[in-house]
């Protein structure tokens, strides 16, 4: 497993994930597209299609971020980049992360399940007052 850190960022007023350095999109993929038990059940749906081999990619279009899941190494990218970066036009910021299957996998799982356990913290705090 990689490394990684959940956190409550006060500033922006939310939850967020850190990851090595490299997997700024994965984070960002993570936190904007990754937002429910529905969410987690479709991607983690669709990396079993590509490991049972009923599909070779599976691609998924986000808000913002897209997938292609493969058996072994997906690759999340920022779909506006990529547009603009087709057109000659460098926007200078990061287009796509690679990130292997199973790892993309046990992040979501984590993720939503943190979103999960803070949102009961916050609940009962509110509840308490």
């Amino acid at each position: 497993m990689i490394p990684y850190k959940i956190y409550y960022d006060q500033k922006a007023e939310k939850l967020r994930i850190a990851l090595p350095e490299g997997l700024s999109l994965v984070e960002e993929y993570l936190e904007v597209e990754v937002i429910s038990e529905l969410s987690k059940k479709t991607i983690l749906d669709r990396i079993k299609k590509v490991n049972s081999g009923v599909e070779e990619v599976s691609d998924g279009m986000g808000n913002l971020y897209s997938s292609e899941i493969r058996k072994n190494v997906t690759r999340i990218y920022n779909s506006y980049v990529e547009a603009e970066l087709k057109e000659g036009i460098d926007t200078g910021e990061e287009c796509e992360s690679f990130i292997e299957t199973k790892l993309l996998a046990d992040l979501v799982s984590i993720w939503i399940d943190a979103r999960i356990e803070f949102r009961k913290q916050r609940s009962a705090t509110d509840n308490s007052h």
